[in-house]
């Protein structure tokens, strides 16, 4: 099973009275939004170093880019 730890996080008492008369509970609505969040932080992460590598890539021709990897693959020509 995958360790865990503990956090904590004040809220309005009316939150809390209006997710009691909803019965939501707190700690499943927290790990969710915290999982969607991170999820959408990472893809926007991965998303920036996409388009900053994409410049790069955009200016190597597709030859080059054989080129390179025959000459690492056979150490030579």
């Amino acid at each position: 099973m995958e360790q865990m730890v503990t956090i904590s996080v004040k809220i309005p008492i009316a939150w809390k009275e209006r997710m009691k008369r909803s019965r939501i509970k707190a700690s499943k609505m927290v790990r969710n939004l915290l999982e969607r969040g991170l999820l959408e932080e990472e893809a926007r992460k991965l998303d920036e170093d996409i388009k900053k590598h994409q410049k790069i890539f955009n200016k190597l021709s597709v030859e080059e880019v054989v080129r390179q990897i025959r000459k690492d693959r056979y150490g030579g020509h």
